[in-house]
């Protein structure tokens, strides 16, 4: 059995939580344009551990990626994924908004690339725990 990890930082897992809101008379476009993006990253991004698109039970145009990443590198390639980059340019066509919500303590230089997407993102660094994510490695 392997140590969990217990202390955090660029080199360690977190979550990243993505909030979207759709324009009604798109949904049928958007849900398209995020199964393509989905794809892309599952073939493309072995960093990205989970990558999923929930929908709100409230809400049927709001929707949230839930995102594991091995750690900033990993977020850091996906970011320039071309199917994640047709996906944010397709984003700003059909829909309303977009949040992001990292939950896991990242280096500055990768803040500072998270803040330059162009929406807004929240940091939760992470002040106790600990992580099995990487046990598989």
């Amino acid at each position: 059995m392997t140590t969990p990890t217990t202390s955090f930082g660029a080199t360690t897992p977190f979550i990243l939580i993505a909030r979207c809101q759709v324009k009604a008379e798109c949904l049928d476009a958007y849900l398209e344009a995020a199964k393509i993006a989905n794809q892309a990253v599952k073939e493309s991004d072995t960093g990205t551990l989970h990558h999923t698109f929930n929908s709100d039970p409230d809400d049927p145009c709001a929707f949230v990626w839930s995102e594991v990443y091995r750690d900033d590198a990993s977020l850091l390639f996906h970011l320039t994924n071309p199917g994640l980059q047709a996906y944010l340019q397709q984003h700003g066509e059909l829909g309303e908004s977009l949040s992001l919500e990292v939950y896991g303590t990242l280096s500055d230089e990768t803040k500072e690339s998270m803040n330059g997407t162009g929406f807004p993102v929240k940091f939760f660094d992470t002040k106790f725990g600990y992580s099995r994510v990487n046990d598989s490695k």
